[in-house]
């Protein structure tokens, strides 16, 4: 796994001290505002207020007005209405916000989604011809766009179709009463970006005539697909995500109140966590989409539209249960496809795995996993019998659709766009199909493939993180695609109160340092970082990437930083180097000032050793090598330089006592007791330790 280069955005300082002083804003709000490409006074005004982002005339959707005219028709005839729905949350929140509203005109309706395995994506024959002569109009939501033949099918069978959708259209449309979608080439619509249910949103409008009833009824509906469909939170998407976020907290539908309950959001009939686009995006959207991965969708509908509380609980711990199960298969997935990269295909450029029974309504999660893992674009194969269905996810700047088309002619069928993609091909083609694409990557991605860079919006000082200064900076929210929580650093702090969280699933700790003459102190969640392979120790001088929050607990607040990524401190950086460079020299036979206090004795190999059988064992661990250091020699009384250390490791590796790889610039060190280790240490023998001893100064 490739380290990231960590890539800190430049700001113009006198445009940041401009805008904090026009907006009277704290320095790190300017610098924020000032990277999302706001500078006015007035468009800041408005972004960080959102009642002033226009809603726009749901009439300047195409077809809109032959999409209303076909549905009030059908509500004035009493005719039959099913919506056929996609089975992830934007499809799933789309399908519950036109039934309820359909029901509440008096229609007699009902609602399909497939079934992702046995049925798959979109409209299908056999459906419309199960609803063929008791249907009279099928309403598509977050689907449909490129049925051309299911449309013409569904005439033939005496149904009319009004399709909404938001995703990419054909140059050929169906031929249904209306297609409704922003992103039709004829569209003058001013924002294109709606989710499924965003598009439905402005269906409702323009049916109801009054935008603020529509909000005020399903604007809690409309933000969870939103923000789960990972949508651009900006322009209108930023102030109906924000109302509906609102209205989230206090909801009062009884399926998403029973969900919170279940995922920790409500107790005891009180909110006691901010219900925020994080919220929706990590808590509540995966046990939504779960359902869809791996049982069915229809269980989520039928959780949003349960109005009996018992039921409601039941569903919710059901979708719950479902969700851990399809982390547990993820897991496995995940961890099966890394040990055959390891293997087998360390050395491709492009990454395509095949496996026989791998869960197809997990395998695109896992393949955006392996992607960012490796830096590297992936394709998974579910393979059943003699066809295998796939799913991939590509890196920035890397087109998965134009890689598929280089080598089409060896695929049943493909479709997507430039990150992500399905396909499915004859099971006998697939070592074909790998050599192609990696013959097809190979020029175009660089030889040595690097770590996708994390970008980071400014770096900060503890002034920066005051109470206030994270309250006004949380006015940004809600955060999403185009408008991201703001990542963070802080250089050179040390690490104190380190301590597991969840069973040591994930480490809470206290970040320290020593600014403007006081010492300050900050709390941090490494959320994702076993305790038990944590490589930091108490002491350690790091740098840190992290973004911030207020936590609230019992009536008590107090800022938190979210870890995202830590490494040695510049400073630490610099004592590796140098100790880099004595070792270099030792190793060689060469003298430097003071070069005797780095050659250990015999004492020193045995006391190492100890610790290491104690605290890496056969199974091994990451270490720091300064915390190490400090720790042996605070507990052996000794005078371990972190050259010293790197000496004896280097000679326990060189005789076959322990394994060493290094990491982070050498600043830490996986180390594992080999099995053939009997803990007998003849030093002597080490043609190093030779080497490094003969530098001794006389």
């Amino acid at each position: 796994m490739n380290e990231r280069e960590w890539l800190v955005r430049e700001t113009d300082e006198a445009v940041c001290k401009k805008i904090a002083e026009e907006n009277r804003l704290f320095p790190l709000t300017a610098k924020i505002l000032y990277n999302r490409g706001l500078t006015e006074k007035e468009e800041i005004s408005t972004f960080l207020d959102k009642d002033g982002i226009p809603l726009y005339d749901p009439f300047l959707l195409k077809d809109m007005d032959k999409a209303v005219a076909r549905i009030n028709e059908a509500i004035d005839k009493k005719q039959r209405i099913c919506i056929y729905g996609d089975y992830d949350v934007d499809g799933v929140t789309s399908t519950v916000m036109l039934y309820l509203y359909l029901c509440s005109r008096g229609v007699e309706c009902e609602y399909f989604i497939p079934e992702r395995i046995s049925e798959g994506y979109g409209l299908s024959r056999p459906v419309i011809e199960k609803l063929a002569g008791r249907i009279d109009l099928i309403i598509t939501v977050d689907t449909g766009v490129t049925a051309v033949d299911e449309a013409d099918f569904a005439k033939e069978n005496g149904i009319d179709m009004v399709i909404t959708d938001h995703h990419s259209c054909r140059e050929t449309l169906p031929n249904a009463v209306a297609v409704v979608n922003p992103h039709r080439e004829d569209s003058v619509y001013p924002f294109r970006n709606l989710a499924g249910v965003g598009v439905v949103f402005k269906l409702l409008c323009a049916l109801e005539g009054d935008t603020d009833r529509i909000l005020e009824l399903y604007s809690d509906i409309i933000a969870v697909g939103t923000v789960a469909d990972v949508m651009p939170i900006i322009d209108e998407n930023r102030r109906i995500t924000g109302i509906g976020l609102n209205k989230l907290a206090e909801t009062e539908n009884m399926g998403l109140l029973a969900l919170m309950r279940r995922a920790g959001i409500v107790k005891y009939g009180k909110r006691v966590k901010k219900v925020t686009s994080a919220t929706v995006g990590y808590v509540l959207a995966p046990r939504i989409n779960a359902a869809g991965r791996i049982a069915c969708a229809s269980r989520a509908v039928e959780l949003l539209l349960s109005k009996n509380e018992y039921e409601a609980d039941s569903i919710a711990e059901e979708l719950c249960e479902i969700n851990k199960l399809r982390q547990a298969t993820e897991q496995k997935i995940y961890e099966q496809a890394v040990e055959m990269i390891e293997r087998d295909y360390k050395e491709d450029r492009f990454l395509v795995l095949c496996y026989d029974g791998w869960h197809q309504g997990v395998i695109g999660v896992v393949a955006s996993k392996i992607a960012e893992r490796y830096s590297r674009p992936c394709i998974l194969f579910s393979l059943d019998g003699d066809t295998a269905k796939g799913s991939g996810r590509s890196i920035k700047g890397f087109s998965l659709m134009d890689a598929l088309s280089h080598c089409g002619e060896l695929l049943l069928e493909y479709g997507g766009h430039e990150l992500a993609a399905g396909l499915s091909i004859e099971g006998g083609r697939i070592d074909e199909f790998r050599q192609r694409l990696n013959e097809y990557a190979s020029p175009v991605l660089k030889e040595s493939v690097s770590a996708v860079p994390l970008e980071i919006e400014c770096e900060v000082s503890f002034a920066d993180m005051s109470e206030k200064g994270i309250d006004e900076l949380l006015r940004l929210e809600p955060f999403g695609l185009s408008n991201p929580q703001p990542v963070l650093l802080l250089r050179n702090i040390t690490l104190h109160d380190i301590v597991p969280l969840s069973q040591g699933k994930h480490v809470r700790f206290r970040v320290v340092k020593n600014e403007n003459g006081r010492q300050c102190s900050l709390n941090a969640v490494f959320f994702g970082a076993e305790f038990d392979s944590f490589s930091y120790s108490e002491g350690d001088r790091c740098d840190m990437v992290f973004t911030a929050d207020i936590n609230e607990f019992m009536g008590a607040r107090a800022v938190q930083l979210f870890v995202k990524e830590m490494r040695a401190s510049e400073q630490e950086r610099k004592e590796i180097a140098l100790c880099d460079e004595k070792f270099r020299m030792l190793a060689s036979g060469e003298r430097y000032d003071g070069c005797d206090k780095d050659i250990p004795d015999l004492s020193e190999f045995r006391s190492v050793f100890r610790y290491i059988r104690r605290e890496a064992g056969q199974d091994g661990r990451c270490i720091s090598l300064l915390s190490t250091a400090r720790t042996l020699n605070r507990e052996f009384s000794l005078s371990i330089t972190l050259c010293k250390l790197r000496v004896i490791l280097e000679v326990l590796a060189e005789q076959g006592l322990i394994s060493l790889e290094y990491r982070e610039y050498r600043s830490k060190a996986f180390i594992k007791l080999l099995p053939s280790s009997n803990g007998k240490i003849n030093i002597d023998e080490s043609p190093l330790l030779r080497r490094v001893r003969s530098g001794r100064q006389g």
